[in-house]
């Protein structure tokens, strides 16, 4: 779907936390931490000035706060995705749900502004064992394309 600029701050606004795409590696319902990729696109407005490792750096900042656990496997670095600047951090925190259940999460998160907008790119699975899925991850970040 092709959309102006402008229709897509519009929908963006109205939507603000709902991500574009989820993406889990099993169907939901499913008993353990199902490895996922979540995309979610938002407007920059005043912060379109700043660079990408900024911009890491303040989406990170609340999950920081939020998991009094939580450690940075990787610094915020700059990167390339899709031929754009873009920022990466890895990080770890455990996950507890409303029924008492507790996940040790290893999330990648990369930050890829474009124009007055960021993409948020998070894939998070298990911090150990056979669902890691660093191999997928990697894949589906190459299978990306964000139009310049």
């Amino acid at each position: 779907m092709r959309l102006s600029d402008a229709e897509l701050q519009d929908a963006i606004q109205k939507r603000a936390s709902a991500p574009l795409f989820v993406f889990t590696k099993y169907p939901e319902p499913y008993d353990d931490l199902n490895p996922s990729i979540q995309v979610g696109l938002r407007p920059l407005g005043a912060l379109a000035s700043l660079p990408a490792t900024k911009l890491l750096e303040g989406a990170m900042a609340p999950l920081q706060h939020a998991y009094a656990d939580f450690q940075t496997v990787t610094p915020i670095e700059e990167t390339v995705v899709c031929g754009l600047k873009a920022a990466h951090a890895k990080f770890k925190y455990t996950l507890s749900t409303g029924d008492s259940l507790q996940f040790r999460t290893l999330t990648r998160m990369w930050i890829v502004p474009r124009g007055s907008f960021v993409f948020l790119i998070g894939m998070s699975g298990p911090e150990r064992g056979p669902d890691v899925s660093e191999k997928e991850f990697a894949t589906a970040l190459e299978s990306m394309k964000i139009e310049k």
